[in-house]
């Protein structure tokens, strides 16, 4: 019975070092080195993201856009539209101050006879 108990203890011991091993990575790359190396490769390759392809087109896209800009820019220039162009711009131009001009006039006539109104109105 004694010897029952002793070889009880002994397993015992043997059982918690080698799940006190189980626990250290140590152990596994001091036992399965290559296992290690290719586990740990396999989980680098799944964790780093892959490149993205669509970045290519992206530029391509800004350089088309850059390209047509470039193009409309040379074919809108006052050289290519000409002095009937040039004057038909200005003229639109200056109508457009012009009426600006004039309605802020007209709001600033408006806002200031209401604003003496209300005063007169709180005054008496």
């Amino acid at each position: 019975m004694e010897e029952v108990r002793c070889d009880l203890h002994d397993g015992a011991q043997e059982i918690a070092d080698s799940a006190r091993d189980m626990g250290q990575w140590r152990h596994y790359v001091r036992n399965y080195p290559w296992v290690c190396v290719w586990t740990a490769s396999t989980v680098g390759y799944l964790i780093v993201p892959r490149r993205r392809l669509g970045i290519r087109k992206v530029h391509q896209t800004l350089d088309e856009m850059a390209d047509h800009n470039r193009h409309m820019t040379r074919s809108n220039s006052p050289s290519k539209r000409g002095i009937r162009g040039a004057a038909l711009m200005f003229a639109g131009n200056l109508l457009w101050r012009g009426a600006l001009s004039y309605s802020l006039r007209q709001a600033n006539q408006y806002f200031a006879a209401r604003s003496g109104k209300s005063d007169s109105e709180d005054q008496v």
